[in-house]
């Protein structure tokens, strides 16, 4: 039989996986059998199961979250990446980038067994000029935050830990004490360079690679590796009112009453200069926050959030300190340093969960009630460590909400909240109990099952990985968003080089 009636007598299952076969072999150059011998001629630093120090450097910062990837690249240039890249391409591995490695459920190392990671440790330069900062995606938040700040009074809107990575943080959102203020990190984005599927190198920008810049901008790991990126700096406040709030054996009732005051408020009256956030364990309950500004001011907006806050049993602990900038970060960060080592070493055992709440929808009073309630009897008991903490994120003013979904693939402009809740083993040390993941999903439930009326989402950068791809994609992305990252990863990477568990097109 001719070869092309044969073909076309076949199945088209079976044709699809012999192009695939075709095309790999095609791909792949022949002096080359196998992923790592590709990386070897490509000269791309790169590391192995029989490699020293293969088994400290997969370690993950969540113990709790164990992969073995295949292999790992350590590039040091553009060209790097892109080699292997083409070689994973070639050889039909699945990539990941790591950057700072603080996934909640370690994506960075693919998130699953026998992925082969880039890690982005060696891109570590940073550059002002014009106040644009050019970053590179293996940079740490602490150390950003004090170059920009010695190299100009310079700051962006980001996280608190210092040691969290630029590169996934930034491209998934990047939610911190600023952003009411300033937006996300990603919103101060102005350009990046990727290095696509293919291994080729693009800029993307609002007028460049425009629909990739959107995609990247809250989806970024599915799309490709990032090598640098470009953020438009805001001048660092100078002075800064740190205040803290205590309450000592609140009530459920108090408890209540204070999330309702400070729903309001937010949505109401708090203005974009105001962080505020609720923190609470068994034996804590406090508000606290910065206003970025003078004392004088902040006692003006946080008046008439203090006149509905309960009394009973709440002390100022700190009623109102003014702080400059770097300090202020010290102090978000319990006092723990910034600059991060070259050799970062730190790990934790936890498991987070997340709530995006609604901007014009709100937890009810009988919701507060019952979520107390469950944090009362079950929380007492609970077979881990908990906290959630409560953060005002959108209402008055919010710069977070100036943004629509078609400037970004970010998807959480309307909201008001964003709830963290995380649990750790007694001593933050491996194993994590089963049992513990279904107290922190009664938690959820307390809230989201009972005012179940109420369409809730969750924060991508608190990722959660017992959700399946589709409850991720619902959450995080929302079904208006999912059908054009569809359409750009269909276009930009239709062969899913790069993919996690709950990546795009997964």
């Amino acid at each position: 039989m001719p070869v092309n009636a044969f073909l076309t007598s076949l199945p088209m299952k079976y044709l699809t996986l012999l192009a695939a076969a075709l095309s790999v072999a095609q791909a792949a150059p022949p002096n080359h059998t196998t992923l790592s011998e590709c990386l070897v001629d490509a000269q791309v630093p790169s590391l192995g199961p029989c490699s020293t120090g293969w088994n400290q450097t997969i370690i993950p910062y969540n113990l709790r979250a164990n992969y073995t990837p295949v292999l790992l690249a350590i590039p040091k240039t553009v060209n790097h990446v892109s080699a292997a890249v083409k070689c994973a391409k070639a050889y039909g591995a699945k990539v990941q980038a790591r950057g700072g490695g603080h996934s909640y459920a370690a994506m960075g190392l693919g998130g699953t067994d026998g992925s082969f990671i880039i890690d982005m440790e060696k891109f570590k330069s940073i550059s002002l000029y014009n106040n644009i900062a050019t970053v590179g995606a293996g940079v740490r938040l602490g150390n950003l935050a004090t170059y920009l700040y010695s190299s100009g009074k310079r700051a962006l809107p980001h996280g608190l830990c210092p040691g969290v990575g630029i590169g996934g943080h930034a491209l998934h959102g990047g939610f911190g004490m600023t952003s009411r203020m300033w937006g996300t990190t990603l919103d101060n984005i102005v350009e990046m360079q990727v290095v696509l599927a293919d291994g080729s190198v693009a800029i993307t920008s609002a007028s460049q690679n425009s629909n990739l810049f959107w995609a990247l901008r809250g989806a970024g790991s599915s799309y490709g590796i990032v090598t640098y990126f470009k953020f438009a700096t805001k001048s660092a406040p100078t002075v800064a009112t740190y205040f803290q709030y205590q309450y000592y054996s609140p009530s459920i009732d108090i408890k209540t009453k204070t999330i309702l005051a400070m729903q309001e408020f937010g949505k109401a009256m708090a203005p974009k200069e105001l962080a505020l956030r609720i923190f609470f364990s068994n034996d804590t309950f406090q508000v606290y926050g910065v206003y970025w500004g003078p004392k004088t001011k902040w006692e003006k907006a946080i008046a008439p959030l203090l006149t509905h806050l309960p009394i009973a049993g709440r002390v100022s602990s700190v009623p109102g300190q003014e702080m400059e900038w770097l300090p202020t970060l010290v102090q978000l960060n319990n006092g723990g340093q910034l600059t991060q080592p070259l050799s970062y070493n730190m790990h934790d055992t936890f498991f987070a969960k997340s709530i995006v709440t609604p901007g014009m929808g709100h937890l009810g009073e009988a919701t507060l009630k019952n979520f107390f309630t469950y944090l009362a009897t079950d929380g007492q008991k609970a077979p881990v460590n908990w906290w959630v903490m409560y953060d005002l994120y959108g209402g008055a003013g919010s710069m977070i909400s100036a943004p629509t979904l078609s400037d970004t693939a970010y998807a959480h402009r309307d909201s008001l909240f964003t709830i963290q809740i995380f649990s750790t083993p007694p001593g933050q040390a491996p194993p994590y109990p089963e049992s513990g993941y279904s107290f922190v999903d009664g938690i959820v439930d307390s809230i989201t099952k009972y005012q179940n009326e109420t369409i809730f989402k969750a924060y991508t950068n608190y990722i959660d990985h017992t959700l399946t791809k589709e409850q991720a994609w619902d959450l995080y992305y929302g079904q208006e968003q999912m059908v054009k990252l569809n359409k750009v990863k269909d276009a930009v990477d239709p062969t899913r080089v790069f993919w996690n568990p709950q990546a795009i097109r997964a």
